[in-house]
C-alpha cells in the first residue's frame, strides 16, 4: 500500500499558509478594517484582535518583530502594553515586552517605535496580563448585556485608551447572538469574571461599528451631564 507521507520534494515546495501581513492575503471586509477614520467623533478605533500580527517597526525601517498578544490591566481598565513574536510560519515568542507608552504610533499597517531601546523585559507587564474575551457585561441594575467578544481601543500617538467592547448580546439587547458595540465610561474597573457598567450604556449600544466612535463620544457627555 502506497505511504500518505509527504516526499522531501513535495514539502520544499508547499506553501506556508498566508499571514495577516502576506501582500497576497485576502484583506479583510470593509467593516473590519484595523482602523475606522475619524467619524467626527475625534475618536480612531482599533479592535485590540487586529492589533496581533501588526509588524513593529523602528522609525529607521528595522521591522523584524510582530505584535503577539495585546495586554490588558483588569484593576486600571486600560491597555499596557504588547508581547512581539518574531515573523514568519515558524516564529516563535520574543523574550521582552513593549509598554504602549513607549509606542510611537499605531497605525493600520504596523505599530511604530522609535527603536528597539524602548523593548523591556517580560516583568515590566507582570500582572497586566488579564484577558477580558469571555468576561460577562452586568449593568449597575443586573441585566445581563452578553460577553466580550473583542475590545475597542482609541489610538493616538503611543496611547491606547479602552473606548468600548464589542459584545456577542444577550436577549436584553434584542438582538442575542448577534454582535454589536457597547461605550464604556471614561474609566472602568474590570474584576473577577464580570464587568460592571451603567445602566444607561445600553441605550448607546450600536450595530454600527463605523459610527461607533460617536456612541461613545454620546455615552461619556450623558455621563458628564448627569454627574
Amino acid at each position: 500500500m502506497a505511504s500518505s507521507r509527504a516526499s522531501d520534494d513535495e514539502l520544499s515546495g508547499a506553501q506556508a499558509p498566508a499571514r495577516a501581513d502576506d501582500e497576497n492575503a485576502v484583506p479583510p471586509p470593509p467593516d473590519v478594517a484595523p482602523i475606522e477614520p475619524d467619524d467626527g467623533s475625534g475618536l480612531r478605533l482599533v479592535r485590540a484582535s487586529q492589533m496581533t500580527g501588526l509588524p513593529v517597526v523602528t522609525l529607521t525601517g528595522d521591522h523584524d518583530l510582530e505584535i503577539k498578544d495585546v495586554v490588558f490591566d483588569k484593576g486600571a481598565g486600560g491597555l499596557t502594553g504588547f508581547t512581539m513574536r518574531k515573523p514568519g510560519f515558524l516564529g516563535g515568542p520574543h523574550k521582552q515586552v513593549l509598554a504602549v507608552t513607549d509606542v510611537h504610533a499605531i497605525g493600520p499597517d504596523a505599530v511604530m517605535i522609535p527603536s528597539h531601546a524602548v523593548f523591556q523585559a517580560a516583568e515590566a507587564l507582570a500582572g497586566s496580563g488579564d484577558n477580558v474575551l469571555g468576561d460577562r457585561v452586568l449593568t449597575d441594575d443586573g441585566t445581563d448585556l452578553g460577553v466580550v467578544a473583542d475590545v475597542i481601543a482609541s489610538v493616538q500617538g503611543g496611547a491606547a485608551d479602552i473606548v468600548g467592547f464589542e459584545v456577542e448580546a444577550s436577549a436584553a439587547l434584542g438582538t442575542q447572538g448577534a454582535h454589536v458595540f457597547l461605550p464604556l465610561p471614561a474609566a472602568v474597573a474590570i474584576s473577577g469574571e464580570a464587568i460592571v457598567v451603567p445602566a444607561s450604556a445600553r441605550d448607546f449600544v450600536s450595530e454600527d461599528y463605523t459610527g461607533f466612535g460617536a456612541s461613545v463620544e454620546a455615552f461619556r457627555h450623558q455621563l458628564g451631564a448627569s454627574s
